[in-house]
């Protein structure tokens, strides 16, 4: 019996952008995936000492030292400690560190700090309080000493001050301070402190966006990208100034100054542009960023005088200088800003974004790479692009320019080469089969997803527990800390884009099956995975991390179970049977398989998957239902999918027994190859059908060298958990 439950893949869209409004005559086939960048921070603890305990359902506000030393001090109990930002692999923790310290199933954190939050009780407009000592802030969770105002931190213990002001009557008085009631709050601050988050307004409507198009395209291409840039065009408010560059050989920069005429300034791409041609650009008469209000018809008339790439080259050899044009479109929104005389950029105000249409690699110029990996020195030249992509990402981030690169592969891309600049910038990496419909729905999210946020996320945790690794788009922060606290060991992350999140608090246990019973498996599923898929740098690497899931699977079993009697072999914690599963099927999918047909797709979808918040993570689960009904296929919608209306669905029908019917069956569990009480055990609707139709129904089915769910965990010398 096929497995038709859960984490079935097929080809379909993820966006790292909100839905749009797009329309064009032209429908080309599916994007493979969409995504879109989320901050995952996996967390493990360190061999320190245990935590203090505490008791569920509730947390304590402090410690039991702290209770019996200040009879007077706040002891609230708090809500579930959960937050829609802050998901833990598990929702307590072992006291002890040699159970607590297994790196098979570890202990991590999912926080997804651009994910919608309630905005806090109210604004604050006050700095708050923080230790003296490490840094960390006064919240809900802290221990206040009524009398005299002082209050505990949470994560050293230090007493402090509050300035008088949590002085109070009463514990009732004291929840009018919405940082000591609520675990949401949002301060303004008013002195010269580090920020835990800053607020930049969305000037979307009127910031500027220069299109980056690729000019070495073949006709029936170019066909479907003027398609999608006449929509996006059409779709862009007025107020919008828009600049148009296009990239091959050369760059060419277009003037919005000629109202009836397709008119540019054309710059060498081989090298960087110097401050003379930069200076002549800025300072001439030509005008290259323009509202759309004044522009639009130029603009659809640069696009319908695109022409295809005449020359007699393969796709993969013409000389495109990408990382010219970026160089270029970087200083067309400096603007005036940039005083070239003295090597001075300033700061732009508004945020900006740069979308580059790409739809071959980086071969010319700056940052490229040879046109052959049998070049004698493309390993070094490969380096040094990275270096120099990473490089212009981080001075767009530094200018508050995003940079998108939305690629239709019509050859291979080179995404590890391009993948720095978006990356660094803040923006998006998103591969497509083409440039037709699902590629303008995404340059209309791109233009109108948030940009430019610049925003510190500060991680603080008790010294039981250290912070081993984080993944995602987030870099450590080096920044001035003007406030001189003694022991301040939080860690400091630099996030492209942000929004706020909550604290939480976990109670520890002494039993193994308590902890085990409080373990998310889907978050630690997870963790797991964008833990594993780090190693992923190449096909074969990923092909090395199945047997990384094996060892793991097996060591945790050794760990947290007993043997079976009359047996060596150990059967799987029941507690957490659901985990085993979810990591059976990453070692199927594209992450770490080989159903998406090229390196470059399984690269982009692996950074994806990094940058991934936990509800993207797990979208190939039971968010879709296909129902058989004889004659009709009913295909029922989640809430999730059917509220994104601009998403769109690639439906395949196959006949059985045809040469496509592999497709599908492929991407199914060969759970038919158990035996029959497994089955019946996993499916009991098994148990309705006759002899006679189980027999025609397992005739029905293809063989597979590919085990099932139940072949594999036996192949570990494991026994499978019980079924949910």
């Amino acid at each position: 019996m096929k497995d038709y439950r859960r984490k079935l893949f097929f080809p379909s869209e993820y966006s790292p952008w909100p839905p749009s409004v797009f329309t064009s005559p032209i429908r080309p086939t599916a994007v493979p995936f969409r995504t879109s960048p989320a901050t995952p921070q996996p967390v493990a603890l360190s061999s320190g000492s245990s935590l203090p305990t505490s008791s569920p359902p509730y947390f304590s506000n402090g410690s039991v030292e702290l209770q019996q030393k200040f009879p007077s001090a706040i002891e609230e109990p708090v809500p579930d400690g959960k937050s829609l930002c802050v998901l833990f692999s598990a929702n307590k923790v072992l006291k002890y560190k040699k159970q607590a310290n297994v790196p098979s199933l570890g202990f991590g954190v999912l926080v997804s700090p651009g994910r919608e939050a309630s905005p806090g009780p109210q604004v604050i407009q006050r700095d708050p309080h923080r230790c003296h000592d490490c840094g960390a802030y006064s919240n809900l969770y802290s221990n206040i000493l009524i009398g005299s105002g002082q209050w505990q931190c949470v994560i050293c213990g230090n007493l402090n001050g509050s300035e008088g002001e949590y002085i109070a009557l009463s514990k009732e008085e004291l929840r009018n301070f919405p940082e000591l009631s609520s675990p949401l709050v949002d301060f303004i601050q008013t002195g010269n402190k580090r920020p835990s988050f800053v607020p930049v307004t969305d000037s979307r409507t009127s910031a500027p966006v220069v299109l980056i198009i690729d000019e070495c395209l073949d006709k029936p291409h170019l066909q479907h990208l003027q398609s999608s840039l006449h929509a996006f065009v059409d779709s862009l408010p007025p107020t919008t100034r828009i600049g148009i560059i296009l990239y091959g050989r050369t760059i060419s920069v277009y003037d919005f100054s000629k109202e009836s005429v397709a008119s540019a300034e054309v710059i060498p791409g081989g090298t960087s542009p110097n401050q003379e041609t930069l200076k002549a650009l800025m300072y001439g008469t030509g005008i290259y960023l323009s509202p759309m209000h004044a522009s639009k018809e130029v603009g659809h008339l640069i696009f319908s005088s695109l022409r295809p790439y005449k020359l007699n080259v393969p796709e993969a050899s013409r000389d495109r200088c990408l990382g010219a044009a970026v160089e270029v479109a970087l200083a067309i929104i400096q603007g005036l800003s940039a005083d070239f005389s003295r090597g001075v950029v300033k700061r732009p105000g508004i945020n900006s974004r740069i979308i580059v249409c790409a739809g071959g690699p980086n071969t010319y110029g700056p940052g490229s790479v040879p046109h052959s990996y049998t070049h004698p020195n493309y390993p070094h030249k490969e380096k040094s692009a990275l270096k120099w992509m990473e490089h212009l990402g981080h001075e767009a981030h530094k200018q508050n320019t995003v940079v998108d690169i939305i690629c239709a592969r019509t050859c291979p891309v080179r995404v590890p080469v391009l993948q720095p600049l978006a990356k660094a910038s803040g923006g998006a990496f998103v591969l497509h089969d083409d440039f037709g419909e699902a590629f303008g729905i995404n340059l209309q999210r791109a233009f109108a997803k948030a940009a430019g946020s610049h925003g510190l996320l500060e991680i603080r945790c008790s010294d039981d527990i250290l912070i081993t690794q984080v993944v995602g788009p987030g870099e450590e922060a080096h920044i001035d800390n003007h406030e001189a606290f003694k022991n301040d060991i939080s860690l400091c992350i630099q996030m492209l884009m942000l929004k706020k999140h909550n604290a939480s608090r976990l109670p520890t246990v002494d039993s193994v099956p308590e902890y085990l019973q409080s373990i998310e498996d889907e978050v630690a599923a997870v963790l797991i995975a964008k833990r594993t898929l780090l190693g992923a740098k190449s096909y074969s690497d990923a092909i090395d991390m199945h047997t990384t899931i094996d060892e793991r699977v097996k060591d945790i079993a050794l760990k947290f179970s007993s043997q079976v009697p009359k047996s060596k072999l150990h059967r799987f914690p029941k507690e957490i049977s659901l985990l085993p599963e979810l990591l059976f099927h990453l070692r199927r999918v594209p992450l770490l398989g080989n159903i998406v047909g090229h390196e470059d797709e399984r690269y982009v979808l692996r950074n994806l998957f990094l940058n991934a918040s936990f509800d993207l993570s797990l979208r190939m689960s039971d968010t879709t239902v296909v129902l058989d009904h004889g004659t009709d296929v009913f295909i029922w919608m989640g809430v999730e999918l059917a509220a994104d209306e601009a998403r769109t669905l690639r439906i395949l029908a196959f006949k059985e027994g045809s040469s496509q019917t592999r497709y599908f069956v492929s991407r199914l569990i060969p759970a038919h190859k158990d035996p029959p009480y497994e089955q019946e055990a996993r499916f009991p609707q098994l148990r309705t059908l006759t002899i006679e139709q189980r027999v025609k129904l397992k005739s029905s089915f293809i063989h597979f060298d590919d085990p099932s769910f139940c072949e594999w965990i036996r192949s570990l010398k494991i026994v499978p958990p019980e079924p949910i």
